[in-house]
């Protein structure tokens, strides 16, 4: 099937929730940008029966392509190569070319050497080795038409070698990359059927267009699909520009843009500064304001107060305030975005304080109420949010709250309290 791909990720860790699969998402959002679809994706425990027959499976429907990832170390669980091998119908061949690549690593880097990484440098009859990115080679093959990769488990290593060696085989073999042009529409605070009722009147299937979405924890991801003709692309790029307009400030960047590096292009452009206090989001809107590359030009520090002594002594949060409204409170939310602001003599700041659970909770301040606030041009605006999900979850969308509130009220300074767009489901 042109420009399907298919995937099979192997290990008993996976099906047991010991880690969960990134690789997944990862190689579905990479295949996605060539205009590859990826219409299936499987866990298949450690048997080598099973994922023997789900490649088996696989190649029956004959997709462009079919990525296997995990099952290439040196132990007896690590079946990938067996599999293949056996759902083709070949033997395993030893290379000693790779042995001696192997050995040489283990060497440079004082690793102990043991006769189980010789079935590393065995691979089915006719593959082709991907080069290491940690000890073992990944490799392809081909079948009816359908082009298998096996690839590494660990997240780091598949990447390197997608982004290496994979992505430019599937360019050079054309599979997919002159099908479709592909946009990534990035909002945050947008929930999909709140999406969906706001863009209805676009066409969301069919007239060269195709429009999806994705949530995470990070936003809704908007998805537009055109054939990669000048009208197509054309029509991705007029779509794109309605849905801007329609969604106003919602919109924070495409593709691979990141709120945090938005919000510090805004605060570069308009020359200002910024700093933060945090209690419930423990550090990590600092965090997320320094995995920008460059961010020390505008981001001058942060604290964490989690206690109501720290809030006070840090802060400069009057006891009197905590005492009458509490840690959790638009009011003390306020002080402490000011508090920080005037600690580092930023022109901005942001400020979390909230319920993050799992315990701690009451009738009047539940698990996942959080306040938000934010200090722009001298003006301090809270917002209250109601957070489901995990301790984790509630957290990391605090912080991303507390920088998108920034971020929409740098884009209209002169209306700062207006700038609000309440988060919706």
């Amino acid at each position: 099937m042109q420009n399907t791909a298919e995937m099979i990720f192997t290990g008993d860790e996976l099906l047991r929730g010991d880690i969960v699969n990134t690789n997944q998402s990862y190689l579905g959002e990479k295949l996605l940008d060539l205009g590859i679809f990826a219409t299936h994706a499987l866990c298949v425990a450690d048997d080598r029966a099973a994922i023997t027959k789900a490649i088996g499976d696989s190649l029956g429907r004959q997709p462009a392509v079919l990525i296997l990832s995990g099952g290439l170390g040196p132990t007896e669980d690590d079946l990938t190569r067996e599999a293949t091998a056996d759902a083709f119908g070949l033997g395993l061949v030893d290379h000693p070319e790779l042995l001696e690549a192997i050995r040489t690593l283990f060497k440079d880097r004082g690793f102990v050497w043991s006769e189980n990484n010789r079935k590393q440098a065995t691979l089915p009859d006719g593959a082709i080795a991907i080069p290491m990115r940690g000890t073992a080679p990944g490799f392809y093959l081909e079948a009816g038409g359908t082009l298998v990769v096996a690839l590494p488990g660990v997240p780091r290593e598949l990447k390197e070698m997608w982004t290496g060696d994979v992505e430019p085989l599937l360019r050079e073999r054309r599979l997919g990359t002159e099908g479709f042009a592909v946009r990534r529409v990035r909002t945050f605070g947008l929930g999909e059927s709140r999406a969906a009722d706001m863009l209805s009147g676009l066409e969301w299937r069919g007239a060269g267009m195709d429009i999806g979405t994705r949530a995470s924890k990070d936003g809704l991801t908007i998805i537009l699909r055109a054939v990669a003709t000048p009208q197509g692309v054309l029509l991705l790029e007029q779509t794109e520009a309605r849905i801007r307009e329609i969604l106003g400030g919602r919109v924070y960047g495409v593709d691979d843009d990141d709120l945090a590096a938005a919000t510090g292009k805004l605060l570069r452009r308009a020359g200002l500064t910024v700093s933060s206090g945090e209690s419930c989001t423990g550090g990590l809107v600092a965090k997320r304001f320094t995995d920008a590359p460059g961010s020390s030009d505008y981001f001058l520090g942060g604290v964490v107060t989690y206690s109501n002594g720290a809030k006070s002594k840090l802060l400069g949060v009057d006891e009197a305030l905590l005492a009458a409204k509490g840690a959790v409170s638009s009011e003390v939310a306020a002080a402490m975005a000011e508090g920080a602001r005037s600690l580092f003599g930023t022109g901005c700041a942001v400020s979390t304080t909230g319920v993050a659970g799992p315990g701690g909770g009451s009738a009047q301040k539940p698990v996942g109420l959080v306040f938000i606030g934010s200090v722009v041009a001298g003006v301090t605006v809270v917002e209250e949010l109601h957070l489901p999900g995990t301790r984790e979850e509630i957290r990391y969308r605090s912080a991303q709250a507390a920088i998108d509130l920034l971020r929409r009220r740098l884009l209209r300074p002169s209306q700062n309290p207006a700038a609000r767009l309440p988060l919706s489901a």
